[in-house]
């Protein structure tokens, strides 16, 4: 198999390289800026200069003030964003195809790569918001616990420092030390830039080369990490936080991404840790020992690390660790079956598939082979994950994964002890989890009748049988096929003793259907191409995968069986909803999801709107399996949807989903829907956490209103890279590295939620400042052409969404349920015609202070997240 039989490469004379590929599949194109510089580039006194750079990129060069770039972009419809990581740095544009957008993206990001003000001033302020980053991410629980791991595994390499920069390191740094790294590591030769989309290969190569090429600076020597010396010795460390739930890394040093063994450790890692088939997931996430274990192989360029990953209550965690450990070792002594393997490959090749199908990933991936030293490493690596077997692994498990060599961070909360502190490293016997040598494919399932008259809705087409709507839209992709089962209903009929049902039922489900086990739904699923997903939302519940186009038939029987034939044994019930209500207790450790979820509560207190969707630990552990069975019968009443958007035709994926068309008949709809009742209000939490989180939320119309499309263009005003949020509270006052709004709508209300992230002795100012700029909209209202870059860009994310299958799939979803399906077509149309009087009509109506809710997770000033 080949990705880039339709790659053209240009190398320009001053050594940047051009990478362009046509792709038809939406009305869509990519640039990708991909610079061979990272954190492995940076000495010791500049350590987090890479990434401050990546933010002074957005800052203004001599043709464009600070957030020009970003502006410009959001006019042209489309987004710009970038990312740092021990290799590189990567800046890409995404934006509809239409005529000159391109041609304007390329002169965009051409000019902040090689004309970067960095600005004196403009500098002090955004280190201040890269300090919030910083404090951010040392509330983040599984940040501490990776990057310690890889401070423990390395012992010189670069690879061992915290990478983002410590805030006294951060506040040390000069201008003139960022135009130094900007003046010796960013070099045409040190630079490729990809172009993927809807466009001409030549006109776009001759565009890119006439903005690139005059650019003329030598690449200067600039010297790597020291390299790492040989042998491991594994270590330990502990640490204890403000966290609900203990995290354990457990971690070796392996070998960098060509490195002929790599692609045999990237396998292994899809069969200890990949997917609920898994070996973790079988052994140590269904028995109960931990709420989720997780492997996987990670290599940037040079070095590479091979990591386990658990989280999981107290009491068992050191459980988990001693068996995980031990699968690791069967690995070592016997390798994989085969049915292993096979389940491994068929799921690395869908994620291959699925990254390939966005042109940003697609273009991202070429850029990264070419870094390597040619793009068509795409298609070698590609083949070496697919030529893997069971002696390979069984030889890097038995080469690379020696106990004696594991390093481990355990990161718990205060008071909790480990009795591997000070027994590591641990002696782990091989404990071999068998497989199923195979799984025969599920039954043919009872056939609809086929009767129902298929009607055109733009693209989509729409079959109502008895019980089920069949809706299906062709797109042309990477060869998958993205099926989505949902019953709309369940969650809304929650109530505040029955929280978190939907979710139980929906994870329950996939322990056994049909008269299979939980081991062999998985082992189905994911020699497909795909992992059985639960979803639940405010309004709906159910399953979905995305599997091979060939495979879609069988998925859909796979999706039939949990739905309606779920096991729901007493034992298989209560493991569940165990791991639940931790996952509802780690809730909490997010400084992002669990305020909100808490002002939404605050906002709608007597109203399933307002319950968290996993419940309360506490009430979640009281739910009965009997009542779980009871939630599971009602479902079957109810009418359902299923959607299928992929790589086959109309009547193909019509076909693909007759095994759904025989769903029951459901019972007699329900008469009315309640009306909702918002409550405005505030609640605060204190934490002991570096920042403050503050939420709030505000009124709005329902999902079905016209008013959703000025409320989306409202959002777009105010959010992203140019909105007036981002430009006041961190542009320009550098309260906080994350601020937004976004709108929050569902079927019988709606909301405006707001999210800051900031210095607890700033909260005031955070506060005070959010809700001037909420009221700027309607005291100020936008100029005509800042309502023309927000329409573009509302619209234009829309457009640049339908470029994925599963994102296609969900919008089709969610249309239908909310009964604007006739509408789908047009929405970038009619977000583009919203006119500024409805955005300060919908801004005017919401942002009033007498309904504001807010909820507050206070962190402590002057704390430290993590301590040994």
């Amino acid at each position: 198999m080949t990705w880039t039989a339709d790659v053209a490469r240009r190398v320009l004379p001053n050594g940047l390289t051009l990478l362009v590929e046509r792709r038809a599949s939406a009305p869509v194109v990519a640039v990708v800026t991909h610079v061979k510089a990272g954190y492995f580039d940076e000495p010791d006194e500049w350590v987090g200069i890479a990434h401050v750079l990546e933010h002074m990129y957005f800052k203004g060069t001599a043709r464009r003030g600070p957030g020009d770039v970003a502006r410009e972009t959001q006019l042209l419809g489309g987004y710009i964003n970038a990312g740092t990581i021990y290799d590189k740095t990567v800046y890409y544009t995404v934006l509809p195809s239409a005529a000159g957008g391109l041609e304007r993206a390329l002169d965009i990001q051409a000019d902040a790569l090689m004309h970067a003000a960095l600005d004196t001033d403009e500098l002090g302020r955004e280190l201040e918001v890269i300090v919030q980053e910083a404090r951010r991410k040392l509330d983040t629980p599984a940040a501490v616990a990776a990057e310690g791991l890889y401070e423990l595994l390395f012992r010189v390499h670069r690879m061992r420092r915290w990478r983002i920069g410590t805030v006294e390191g951060l506040r040390r740094l000069t201008a003139d030390d960022v135009r130094s790294y900007h003046a010796t590591r960013y070099a045409p030769g040190r630079v490729v830039v990809g172009i993927v989309g809807d466009l001409d290969p030549e006109r776009a190569l001759d565009a890119a080369a006439d903005v690139y090429g005059g650019w003329s600076r030598a690449a200067a020597a600039v010297p790597g990490s020291p390299p790492e010396p040989d042998g491991a010795d594994g270590a330990i460390r502990v640490l204890h936080g403000d966290l609900e739930r203990p995290l354990v890394n457990v971690g070796w040093r392996t070998v960098g991404t060509l490195h002929p063994d790599a692609a045999a450790l990237d396998l292994a890692g899809v069969v200890l840790g990949g997917g609920r088939g898994s070996r973790l997931y079988r052994a140590v996430r269904l028995p109960g020992l931990a709420a989720s274990a997780h492997a996987s192989h990670y290599t940037p360029t040079e070095v590479g690390v091979f990591e386990l990953s658990l989280e999981g209550d107290p009491e068992r965690v050191d459980a988990a660790v001693s068996r995980a450990g031990e699968l690791t070792a069967a690995l070592a002594e016997e390798g994989p079956a085969e049915p292993e393997l096979e389940r491994a490959r068929a799921l690395v090749a869908t994620q291959w598939a699925r990254r390939l199908e966005g042109m940003d990933g697609r273009a991202s991936m070429l850029c990264e082979a070419e870094a390597l030293g040619d793009y068509r490493l795409t298609d070698e690596l590609f083949r070496r994950a697919m030529e893997v077997g069971a002696d390979d692994v069984r030889r890097v498990a038995r080469e690379y994964l020696v106990v004696e060599a594991a390093s481990a961070v355990f990161y718990l909360p205060r008071g909790v002890t480990t009795r591997h502190e000070t027994a590591w490293p641990p002696a782990w016997p091989a404990r071999v989890t068998s497989v199923a040598d195979s799984v025969p494919p599920v039954a043919d399932s009872p056939r609809g009748s086929r009767g129902g008259k298929v009607v055109q809705v733009g693209a989509v087409s729409h079959r109502a049988e008895a019980g089920i709507d069949l809706l299906v839209r062709p797109g042309s992709g990477t060869g998958l096929v993205t099926i989505l089962l949902r019953v709309p209903g369940p969650p809304a009929a929650e109530t505040a003793d029955s929280a978190g049902i939907s979710w139980l039922l929906a994870r329950s489900a996939l322990r056994g259907a049909g008269g299979r086990s939980g081991e062999e739904l998985a082992q189905m699923a994911e020699r497909l191409g795909g992992g059985v997903a639960p979803a639940v939302g405010s309004e709906v519940m159910g399953w979905g995968l995305t599997v091979r186009a060939d495979a879609a038939e069988e998925a859909a029987r796979l999706l039939r069986i949990v739905a309606l034939e779920p096991g729901l044994q007493e034992d298989d019930v209560v493991r569940e909803r165990a791991l639940q209500a931790s996952d509802a207790r780690r809730v909490r450790d997010d400084m992002f999801r669990y305020p909100i979820q808490r002002v939404l509560h605050q906002a709608f207190p007597e109203d399933a709107y307002g319950l968290p969707a996993l419940g309360e630990p506490d009430q979640l552990l009281a739910l009965a399996p009997e009542r779980v069975r009871a939630w599971a019968g009602a479902l079957a009443g109810r009418r359902a949807v299923a959607v299928a958007v992929g790589d086959l035709e109309r009547e193909e994926l019509l076909d693909a989903l007759e095994p759904l068309a025989h769903w029951p008949a459901p019972a007699a709809p329900e008469s009315g829907e309640r009306a909702v009742q918002w409550r405005p209000g505030r609640g605060a939490e204190g934490r002991d956490k570096e920042q403050t989180a503050l939420a709030m939320a505000f009124p709005a119309a329902p999902f079905g209103s016209p008013d959703r499309y000025p409320q989306a263009v409202l959002r777009a005003l105010l959010s992203g890279l140019a909105g007036r949020l981002f430009e006041e509270l961190r542009e320009r006052r550098s309260l906080a590295y994350t601020v937004a709004a976004l709108p929050w709508l569902a079927r019988r209300a709606g909301a405006v939620l707001t999210y800051i992230a900031t210095s607890p002795e700033r909260e005031a100012e955070a506060r005070d400042t959010m809700l001037a700029e909420l009221q700027r909209v309607f005291l100020e209202p936008p100029q005509p052409d800042e309502l023309e870059r927000a329409r573009n860009y509302a619209a234009g994310t829309v457009e640049v969404g339908r470029q994925r299958g599963s994102a296609v799939a969900g919008e089709v979803l969610e249309a239908w349920v909310h009964g604007v399906l006739g509408e789908l077509e047009d929405v970038p149309g009619r977000l583009r015609d919203v006119s500024g009087e409805d955005v300060v009509r919908v801004a005017e109506a919401a942002f009033r202070e007498e309904l504001r809710a807010e909820f507050v997770v206070r962190g402590a000033s002057g704390s430290s997240a993590a301590a040994p």
